[in-house]
């Protein structure tokens, strides 16, 4: 909608060469992300983490919206990694990470 802020929304991912790309050519005002650092008994992570939400922000002057988190047995970063490690990088707003019904408004 012309004035709103652009949003993309990744759905489950890791921080691949192709969301790279998503991000640098749109350059989204807010990137909606898992962080929960999911994964399986066999082979590596399926979603993002707390530190690839670092990475992430420093593709996009942008805002991220990190979810996922602890909801699942196999998703072990909770909210409170995810905005600890924000803390700590200096990014705690630009890289967000709501409790469970958090409600958030951009205009």
């Amino acid at each position: 909608m012309p004035g709103a802020p652009s949003l993309l929304v990744t759905g489950d991912t890791i921080l691949s060469s192709e969301l790279k790309t998503v991000v640098a050519r749109h350059m989204p005002d807010i990137i909606v992300a898992p962080a929960g650092g999911a994964r399986f008994d066999l082979g590596g992570e399926i979603i993002m983490n707390a530190a690839d939400m670092g990475e992430l922000v420093k593709l996009t002057p942008g805002t991220i919206i990190a979810t996922h988190m602890g909801a699942i047995s196999h998703s072990p970063v909770a909210c409170k990694d995810v905005a600890e490690a924000a803390r700590d990088a200096g990014m705690a707003t630009r890289i967000l990470a709501p409790e469970d019904g958090a409600l958030m408004v951009f205009s």
